[in-house]
């Protein structure tokens, strides 16, 4: 972590090495999970691959890599979430069926890395091909995760009205917002300070160099359209868990919860999906003023 100065630094090491400590710990205990699966006859780590959670003895295995990941919260650094990120993506790599959960985390690590792209690539897979009665989670001949470079502009059907996880639908709302925000950047007028800040941010952004974001010749009907989707989005969020857009707004001690049970429309599943997405909303200037605007316009939450 960077500091701007030894004071700071000196300051902020105790906590920083507890936080690290006990990262330590659990890759120990991770390390030696793992040690123990390749030290058995079976070679679960090359016959076992995409159905992990199915052999009962990797499931001590998969546990320990979800206690180290969610460990690692506590360092808020970039290093910190793609660290997370190469766990949670390897998670399902070693279970596509996945089991334990990790698909729910990752869009909103994906969207405070700035990889919008890559998020709506993930979301849009597990909302059509991830969503088919048929599909075989044990064949792993079968294409997984494998959109790559859609449309960030194409209409929200495939997402709308699909009962797909909550947090998978904000995770795509917020994604057509930072998209809806690039256009406006493109569009307003602001000043010279404020139109590089804008653009220093939106070139984060991997969405930004798709190519029907970057060579579209009309902003301000593709700026109509995504308001639409947005509001579709949101009604959505609205009939799936009518309790989420409130508390994004105003968290109060919600993102204190700790909930793992939970049933549709319950406090408990909005509690979950706002632990897992409020950073990303959060992180994003803007993002949270515009469902602010959408709760004022429908006088309902």
């Amino acid at each position: 972590m960077m500091y701007c100065g030894v004071e700071l630094q000196s300051a902020h090491r105790q906590e920083h090495k507890s936080a690290c400590s006990a990262i330590r710990r659990c890759r120990i205990v991770m390390e030696k999970e793992e040690q123990t699966l390749r030290d058995h006859p079976d070679d679960n780590f090359t016959h076992g691959i995409g159905n992990f959670w199915k052999i009962l003895k990797t499931r001590p295995y998969m546990r320990s890599r979800a206690v180290l990941c969610n460990t690692m919260t506590a360092v808020k650094t970039v290093q910190s979430l793609q660290a997370q990120l190469d766990i949670l993506m390897e998670n399902l790599r070693l279970c596509r069926g996945d089991n334990m959960g990790s698909r729910d985390v990752i869009p909103g690590v994906m969207i405070r890395l700035h990889q919008d792209q890559e998020c709506y690539d993930f979301l849009k897979w597990w909302a059509t091909t991830g969503q088919k009665h048929d599909y075989d989670w044990g064949n792993t001949t079968l294409p997984y995760l494998d959109i790559k470079n859609a449309n960030p502009l194409e209409p929200v059907d495939m997402f709308c009205g699909n009962l797909i996880d909550l947090s998978h639908i904000v995770a795509v709302t917020l994604v057509k917002v930072k998209v809806l925000l690039v256009f406006v950047a493109n569009m307003e007028s602001f000043d010279e300070i404020t139109r590089e800040i804008l653009r220093s941010r939106r070139q984060r952004s991997t969405i930004a160099r798709n190519p029907n974001i970057a060579d579209c010749d009309n902003g301000p009907l593709e700026i109509v359209k995504l308001k639409a989707q947005i509001r579709a989005l949101y009604k959505d969020v609205c009939k799936l868990n009518r309790h989420f857009w409130p508390a994004l707004v105003n968290p109060g001690e919600h993102l204190e919860a700790k909930s793992m049970i939970f049933s549709i429309g319950s406090v408990e599943q909005m509690q979950v999906a706002l632990n897992l997405t409020y950073e990303a909303w959060y992180e994003t200037p803007g993002a949270v003023g515009i469902i602010e605007l959408a709760i004022e316009g429908t006088g309902n939450g």
